[in-house]
């Protein structure tokens, strides 16, 4: 029996004795009983006191407990020892502030069952009016029962970076997303391991180093012939230049007069083209040698050629950064040896004060590096235009077997689908509508406000239509039971009804969509999704 029911009994014992002797003595004027009468129940309502307190000192002494048991539970901490050692001074933090009135107040942490840890405490508390007929302390014990993660963990963090994330919002983001890696990733990555990969994105996704094998090389063919002519001819099997590109050589042997110029192609054949190089009178061709495309109006080489949505003629740069995948595969996610994504031609010069570059911040695959996530997280800047669509795929792409043959280290390398005991998670995080689609690596004519200008922009439309439309295609094969997927989606201060329409589609269920309206809001967003995905609670 608990010490409140012990001490209910007592009173109610005291309370009906003495009611019994005032009806078996009628000598009294009833005036005289009734006050008699009154002091016990006076003392049983007062007791009341001490009953609220032990109630309430209970409930703040098992929060404390749990927050302990829960910080033990996080720790890199697997014997009791260390447990204790951990929990025991968490848990002295916790009631220093609460002014328990406890005496002799005390917690011990220990491994319970397979991944439990529990976490016990006790005190004594000397009552107020009880102690008017007992001497005694009352007993006040909580219990904890944290249940640690027993799953494998892969997650991709999908992290809207564009203009409109300036501010405090950027700000309050690199903090909610660094909360989610410190509670997903575990210190001890054993039994169970547990990785983060980060895909910042705004006018694309930068691959970085990752952009030969994403999206393919630049297009350097094999030579095995030149002929000494004014115009000259060059032999090179299945070449896939085109008439009007321009070319540059390097490693040719004898005819050494080529390498390190540019020159352009005048016309073609399958397996030949002929440049406008006159080769009469250098020495003759003897082996090897590159021919690399400098520019084309094909996607693909060094510099794009295109007219602008305006009109004009323009050139950009290749960069790192990547655009949708097209074709058949354009919402699969196939190897890039099967099927490369989109390159990316973006604006780098302001000439119409609507500069839309390359973001500098690049993805991180897969890592339990919680110190190199954060930094990662930390570094990210604000620029340029919403292409969500790029974004969410890579999310997919980070989880994905199909692309882990891309990453340098096998620890990068995501697992197979479905295997035992592993959770592959994917949290798409945007700030508002998806406006900026592609047309051969470059913004497409009907790209949605906000993208720039028509001069920025390619004379055609989006390959793979609207924005919106793409991500929910892309979603309708992510929730294919065979690939395992859980996905989150986050709206932070989301307006518009596509956008949120997009986000509630795409999320495995209502429970996974979030709208948080403020910084803090975002960062107990994140927080609660960390929580979930690693599946620490209190059991009990």
């Amino acid at each position: 029996m608990s010490t409140l029911s012990r001490l209910i009994r007592r009173l109610s014992q005291g309370a009906s004795a003495f009611g019994g002797r005032l009806r078996r003595d009628q000598r009294g004027a009833i005036a005289v009983q009734f006050a008699l009468l009154a002091i016990p129940l006076s003392v049983l309502v007062f007791a009341l006191v001490d009953l609220g307190r032990i109630g309430l000192q209970r409930r703040q002494m098992q929060d404390a407990l749990d927050a302990a048991t829960l910080m033990a539970a996080r720790s890199t901490a697997t014997t009791d020892a260390e447990l204790e050692a951990i929990g025991d001074p968490a848990f002295v933090a916790e009631i220093a502030g609460l002014n328990l009135g406890l005496t002799a107040s005390n917690a011990s942490f220990k491994n319970g069952a397979t991944n439990h840890v529990i976490g016990t405490a006790s005190g004594t508390l000397k009552p107020i009016i009880a102690n008017l007929w007992t001497g005694a302390n009352f007993d006040v014990v909580a219990t904890s029962d944290v249940v640690r993660s027993s799953k494998d963990l892969e997650v991709a963090v999908v992290l809207d970076i564009t203009g409109s994330m300036s501010g405090s919002r950027i700000t309050d983001l690199k903090t909610a997303s660094s909360d989610l890696v410190d509670i997903i990733v575990r210190d001890v990555q054993a039994p169970f391991y547990s990785k983060v990969a980060i895909v910042p994105y705004s006018v694309g996704v930068n691959v970085g180093s990752y952009a030969d094998v994403a999206r393919g090389p630049v297009p350097a063919r094999v030579i095995s012939g030149v002929t000494k002519a004014n115009q000259a001819v060059v032999t090179s099997n299945g070449h896939g230049f085109i008439t009007g590109d321009q070319i540059s050589f390097s490693g040719v042997v004898g005819m050494t007069a080529l390498n390190g110029k540019t020159y352009n192609v005048k016309s073609v054949t399958t397996n030949t083209f002929t440049i406008d190089a006159n080769t009469s009178n250098t020495n003759a061709y003897s082996s090897g040698g590159l021919a690399t495309c400098e520019r084309s109006t094909n996607p693909g080489c060094k510099v794009l050629a295109f007219t602008s949505a305006s009109g004009t003629a323009e050139e950009r740069d290749l960069s790192t950064c990547v655009s949708e995948r097209t074709g058949a595969n354009a919402y699969t996610d196939v190897a890039p040896s099967t099927a490369l994504v989109g390159t990316n031609y973006p604006t780098t010069k302001d000439d119409s004060n609507s500069a839309n570059p390359c973001p500098t911040a690049t993805i991180t695959p897969l890592s339990s590096d919680k110190t190199a996530l954060k930094s990662q997280i930390n570094a990210l800047a604000v620029g340029g235009s919403t292409a969500g669509q790029i974004g969410f795929a890579w999310g997919w792409y980070m989880v994905s077997p199909s692309f882990g043959y891309m990453w340098p280290n096998a620890s990068q390398r995501p697992a197979a689908y479905l295997t035992k005991d592993l959770m592959k998670v994917v949290v798409l995080m945007t700030d508002g509508a998806f406006n900026t689609p592609y047309c051969n690596g470059v913004i497409a004519r009907d790209a949605g406000s906000g993208s720039g200008s028509n001069a920025d922009h390619i004379n055609c439309n989006a390959t793979n239509g609207d924005p919106f439309s793409q991500t929910k295609k892309m979603c309708d094969e992510m929730k294919k039971t065979k690939y395992g997927l859980t996905i989150y989606t986050v709206g932070f201060d989301v307006n518009d009804a596509d956008a949120k329409s997009m986000l509630q589609y795409c999320a495995s269920k209502a429970e996974n969509v979030f709208f948080p309206a403020t910084g803090s809001e975002l960062k107990t967003t994140f927080k609660s999704i960390a929580q979930e995905i690693s599946a620490l609670r209190i059991a009990k």
